[in-house]
């Protein structure tokens, strides 16, 4: 900063020299009224200072539209494939479902993956049927003791107008428009995103929605108060909550396939 240590800068501005090193990584902008006085002790003025032309090295936004039939099935393994810590799974939406034949080997191949410790697998979902609530239990008791983590969204909306939902892969990847009604598809693409702008504003976003969102699996499958509170609250009789629990054991989806994630 023109010889001026961040100290410096703080000094002369009358501000902690934390908010100093915040402005220079970019983690917020400084305020208006301190704006002035920064170009006036870098010696440049305020429109070269906050000029909005794109940094050298900020990656553009690059986004390409997804056809669900030919190339989605592929595309989720691939972006799996490169993945190396996290997959992010939001289910913002209302009562669709995802086509069986499309994540068949994706869900088997998370499924491998939870199991061998690899990968942490991230959901926030609205729950709007116990049927799609069993699913989720089931899942919960396969993955035991792996980083498999649910979090309800809006528990109990049964009524809710299409939002969003995708995969976030290692937050490099944005899979949006994750889900469909028909088998197959048709005339439903999905948009695959990357950038560091996208990356910024989905990294805020699923924080946002996940602080929010109510932990299912806080102890794994040795505590379902959380699961039976909310099979209770959409509608599941108290009588009929250890069927539930065995209904959701013994469930299995297309050909063997674990539940959908």
């Amino acid at each position: 900063m023109r010889g001026l240590s961040r100290q410096d800068i703080a000094v002369r501005l009358h501000v902690d020299v934390t908010a100093v090193s915040a402005w220079e990584a970019g983690k917020y902008a400084p305020r208006s009224s301190h704006r002035l006085a920064l170009a006036h002790a870098l010696e440049t003025d305020i429109e070269a200072l906050f000029s909005a032309a794109p940094d050298a090295e900020t990656q553009p936004v690059r986004a390409e539209v997804v056809d669900t039939v030919e190339e989605l099935p592929s595309l989720l393994i691939q972006l799996l494939g490169r993945t190396q810590n996290r997959l992010q799974a939001l289910r913002l939406a209302a009562p669709y479902s995802t086509a069986a034949y499309v994540q068949t080997e994706f869900r088997a191949t998370i499924s491998e993956r939870l199991r061998s410790r690899s990968i942490e697998v991230q959901r926030v979902e609205i729950f709007y049927s116990l049927d799609r609530l069993k699913e989720v239990l089931a899942n919960i008791m396969r993955y035991d003791g792996c980083s498999y983590h649910v979090k309800a969204y809006c528990v109990g909306t049964s009524d809710v107008a299409p939002a969003i939902g995708g995969y976030f892969f290692d937050e490099n990847d944005f899979l949006l428009g994750g889900y469909w009604t028909g088998i197959p598809p048709l005339d439903r693409p999905g948009l695959h995103l990357q950038g560091e702008p996208v990356r910024t504003f989905f990294r805020a976003y699923w924080n946002e929605i996940w602080h929010r969102g109510r932990l299912l699996n806080i102890r794994g499958a040795h505590d379902l108060s959380a699961v039976r509170d909310l099979a209770q609250r959409l509608g599941l009789r108290n009588s009929l909550w250890n069927d539930f629990c065995e209904e959701a054991r013994a469930l299995d989806i297309g050909d063997g396939a674990p539940p959908l994630i």
